[in-house]
Order: structure tokens, then C-alpha cells, then sequence
């Protein structure tokens, strides 16, 4: 009989807390015919996962079209941007190759793509953004399976290969994010 006590005690309490911490509801009013001041905009800028449609002929047009339409300069940013692979698009998934190692291990760079997907930006007045993320393949702590293979529904831990782990030589991952600066500067 305690125990049942102690139960509805528990419940009691915690429907009053629940009650009493409630807001009270708020009703918003728009009102589109008077104006306040300028909007700025705040929408001037967008990312997306594909880097590699960036260069692209209907990227290009689609990133043209997009910088034309807004009165500031567009920041934009890319997923992507040091995933391994040979530059080959993908839904949801894109590759520069900018980080490999040779057989001992040493670092190679190549911004060949990189550069292509900023020179893209800036030739439209578009404001670059580097995202420092996207792990490449020699320096994963889980390298195999390395690119995801996107579709609807699928499971994260499906997705969740290779690119996304950590690297397994922060030493070396700080020296990609250097080089990447200096390339980029």
C-alpha cells in the first residue's frame, strides 16, 4: 500500500510540474501591408552535398542563376571537399582526391578539383565557405567501406563508412587544413 502511495505521489508531482512549467499560448499577428523597415537578407548563402556538379555545365548555370538573383554576395559551401575518389558525382556524395598517401605513407596533394570547385564560386561573385569535415580514405580509422551509397531510407549506419570516422593522424589531418588554407588563399 506504500509503494502505491509513493506511485501516485511520483505521478501527482510530476503532472504538476509538468502544468505549472507550461507556457501559455501566444498568438502571432503578420501583417504584410505595413512596412517597418528594409528586410536584409539573411538568405544569401546555401550548401549542398555534390561538389562535383559545381564545374559542371548545368552547375554552373544553376550557380549563375542563383547568384544573379540576390542583391549580396551568395556564400556557398560544399560537402565533400576532401572525400577520396576520382571526382565522379553521386547522389549525395562527392570527391576531390586532394589527400592520398604515397607507399611510405607521406602526404600527396592535389587541388586540381578543389580548385575548380572554388574557381566556379569566385568567377560568380560567390563567397566561398571551406567546411573542414569529410575524412579522406588514408586517413580514416575505418577506411573500408569507404563512399555510402545514398538512397532513400536508407539506414546511418549505412551511410555512415569510411568518410565519416576520424582520422587516425590528427598531426596529419591539422597539415591537410593547412595546405588546404594555403592552396585557397
Amino acid at each position: 500500500m506504500n509503494i502505491l502511495k509513493n506511485v501516485y505521489l511520483f505521478i501527482g508531482l510530476s503532472v504538476f510540474n509538468y502544468t505549472a512549467n507550461a507556457q501559455s499560448k501566444t498568438n502571432i499577428e503578420i501583417n504584410f501591408e505595413k512596412n517597418i523597415a528594409p528586410m536584409k537578407p539573411v538568405w544569401a548563402w546555401f550548401g549542398y552535398d555534390e561538389p562535383n556538379y559545381t564545374y559542371m555545365k548545368d552547375g554552373q548555370k544553376l550557380l549563375t542563376e542563383i547568384s544573379k538573383l540576390s542583391p549580396v554576395p551568395v556564400y556557398v559551401r560544399a560537402h565533400n571537399l576532401l572525400t577520396s575518389g576520382d571526382g565522379t558525382p553521386a547522389l549525395k556524395w562527392g570527391s576531390t582526391n586532394a589527400y592520398t598517401e604515397d607507399a611510405q605513407g607521406n602526404p600527396v596533394y592535389n587541388w586540381k578539383i578543389v580548385d575548380q570547385i572554388f574557381d566556379t564560386y569566385v568567377k560568380r561573385g560567390m563567397k566561398p565557405l571551406a567546411q573542414i569535415g569529410f575524412m579522406p580514405e588514408a586517413l580514416s580509422t575505418k577506411p573500408f567501406p569507404y563512399q555510402h551509397k545514398w538512397k532513400p531510407g536508407v539506414r546511418y549506419d549505412e551511410i555512415l563508412t569510411g568518410w565519416a570516422y576520424p582520422p587516425k593522424d590528427y598531426k596529419k589531418n591539422g597539415e591537410i587544413w593547412y595546405m588546404n588554407g594555403l592552396n585557397i588563399v
